[in-house]
């Protein structure tokens, strides 16, 4: 069976990443570190690459095994479902965090009265559909939309350059660094964009310099929204606090875009695509968890409508409103914070006890 390889998986990491922190960080960031929130995207990026690294030294030590299995051996099974128990829960939160930001845009730049419940539907039965083809399958479709990504900032940024006005950045730390780390830890969730890759990790072909090409890449990608964050300052000032989808409001400098008409809903619709498609992948790592817990292997249609219920009901009788899922996050930072920095630590230990075991004979 053919695996993923080294160009696929790059490729759905940097759509998997670009598409929420360019959507929702700049605004978060801003709230709570003012016009610092670039510093405190660089603290998120340094802390994501860090994680980031142990994930890919798990990868190239398991050399293509599978994680569960990996688990297991070291930790008996109690040792790997619990590891396995603590993904799942992160990918939930991931999946309520991206059908929010996802709603917001809809409904704030192309279908104004489009109800919650409306929107899920062809949410979740997108979803669903990640549940029934194989790994290789999902990475092989980012290499058909990741020149998206390419447009989508060539459109959005650099006609934007020039307005920048550097001095709304300054002074910099003028309340101090407190408010930088609150900023990173209470939107931890959005910088966690690696444990993915743990889920895929027996369907990966390793290669020579895999590590070295992954992080190189990664490490662009981090400086690339950095700047973009330190640009939304530049531009919106005191305003950036209120602007959701900064991405989306850049188009105002771009004249080819709207001198002939409001034609920027084509870059909306280019990052709603990049959040189909990492809503697609959580979804698969929430159903392949289950798989794993449960041992079904061939019930992939009911683990599927057991998620869409689940995100229906959780939408439907809990979190009814954005305001209800901010306050829901801020509520569940720290177990955010310990499952992010938990579970690629936990992850990366028990690949080093296995090579050493190996080493051993």
């Amino acid at each position: 069976m053919k695996k993923i390889s080294t160009r696929q998986l790059i490729i759905f990491f940097c759509i998997y990443s670009f598409s929420i922190k360019f959507l929702a960080l700049p605004q978060l960031l801003s709230q709570t570190a003012g016009r610092d929130a670039w510093v405190a995207a660089a603290i998120g990026t340094v802390l994501e690459l860090l994680i980031l690294f142990a994930i890919l030294n798990v990868l190239v030590i398991g050399n293509g095994s599978d994680l569960y299995s990996d688990l297991r051996h070291n930790t008996t099974w109690v040792g790997g479902k619990s590891v396995i128990t603590l993904m799942l829960v992160l990918f939930l939160l991931q999946l309520f965090i991206l059908i929010s930001t996802s709603y917001s845009m809809v409904t704030q730049n192309l279908f104004h009265d489009m109800t919650l419940q409306t929107f899920l539907i062809p949410l979740v039965l997108f979803g669903m559909l990640f549940c029934f083809v194989s790994a290789r399958a999902i990475f092989r479709s980012g290499e058909i939309f990741y020149l998206l990504i390419i447009l989508g900032l060539i459109l959005s940024v650099v006609p934007a350059l020039t307005q920048m006005r550097p001095a709304e950045v300054t002074p910099m730390l003028e309340n101090g660094a407190q408010p930088l780390f609150n900023g990173v830890y209470k939107n931890l969730i959005y910088f966690e964009s690696a444990s993915f890759l743990l889920i895929f990790s027996g369907d990966v072909k390793i290669t020579k310099d895999f590590k070295k090409k992954f992080m190189t890449v990664a490490t662009l990608v981090g400086l690339a929204f950095v700047f973009f964050v330190f640009m939304a300052v530049a531009l919106f000032g005191t305003l950036a606090p209120y602007k959701e989808a900064a991405i989306a409001n850049l188009t105002v400098y771009s004249s080819f875009l709207t001198q002939g008409g409001r034609i920027d809903w084509i870059l909306i619709c280019i990052w709603l695509l990049l959040l189909l498609m990492r809503f697609g992948v959580t979804f698969y790592c929430v159903f392949a968890c289950i798989r794993y817990l449960f041992n079904l292997k061939h019930r992939a249609g009911y683990i599927g409508l057991g998620i869409a219920a689940t995100l229906w009901a959780v939408y439907t009788f809990a979190i009814i409103t954005k305001t209800r899922l901010d306050d829901f996050v801020v509520v569940a930072a720290p177990a955010i914070a310990t499952l992010v920095l938990l579970i690629p630590l936990v992850c990366f230990v028990n690949a080093l006890v296995l090579k050493r075991r190996a080493r051993n004979g």
